[in-house]
């Protein structure tokens, strides 16, 4: 019997960004939403909103530009699973 575990709120923003991301509905290079707006959409906390997108950024889907933004990686530029 497998037993189900609660998955923490960061990482079911992080999960639901990365099927969008996966998805084609955030095109490489360009942005996802900004801390405030995921805070907004998702109606977390700043904290839970950085970490989802720490999470993305540790896996190599997005990269993080200091007072531009997040953007989604190429998939050509992606580190191999």
């Amino acid at each position: 019997m497998i037993k189900w575990e609660p998955k923490y709120r960061y990482e079911q923003v992080a999960d639901d960004l990365r099927e969008r991301i996966e998805r084609g509905e955030y095109a490489p290079r360009s942005p996802i939403p900004a801390i405030p707006r995921i805070m907004q959409i998702y109606e977390v906390g700043r904290n839970t909103a950085l970490h989802a997108v720490a999470l993305l950024a540790d896996e190599g889907l997005v990269v993080i530009k200091r007072s531009q933004g997040t953007f989604v990686v190429p998939l050509e530029d992606r580190p191999q699973r």
